[in-house]
């Protein structure tokens, strides 16, 4: 068993910061505060498009489950390769049924953080986020980089 943990506060406080120019104003002159909002919303932009594309944040975002497998009660197994989650119907998380969808969209997410985003995501979205890092991580005087290392694979 895996058991996946953020500790998202400093990540999370780092991008607020650039969002909303404090990181920069912090240096007192010595950084461009405008570089640094542009870095944070293009951060912004990347985890919603992720979360939208890949992991049905739109779909979900509501559903207040505690983890991928709250819902394994109501997965029956179905092959999901040729499934089509934009168009099976899915709605409030009131009955059995839609539980079943939701159950399948937490499976279909569990799926793939096993794979790693290295092989969900394509190519070109690889190497943007990749160079966003480097940019980042130069721009915040190597703060990424100084934490653990991140896995290639991953």
């Amino acid at each position: 068993m895996k058991v996946y943990i953020w500790d998202m506060d400093e990540t999370l406080i780092l991008l607020k910061s650039l969002i909303n120019g404090t990181y920069a104003e912090a240096f007192k002159g010595a950084k461009d505060v405008q570089k640094g909002i542009e870095i944070g919303k293009t951060w912004e932009n990347y985890i919603l498009q992720v979360c939208d594309d890949y992991f049905f944040y739109e779909q979900i975002e509501n559903s207040n489950k505690p983890s991928l497998d709250s819902l394994i009660q109501y997965d029956d197994g179905q092959d999901l390769a040729d499934y089509d989650f934009g168009e099976d119907g899915f709605g409030s998380f009131s009955d059995d049924i839609n539980k079943r969808k939701l159950a399948y969209r937490h499976r279909a997410i569990a799926d793939k953080y096993k794979k790693g985003l290295r092989n969900v995501l394509d190519e070109e979205m690889l190497k943007e986020l990749d160079s966003l890092y480097s940019m980042t991580d130069s721009y915040t005087d190597r703060w990424f980089s100084s934490g653990p290392q991140r896995k290639s694979d991953q």
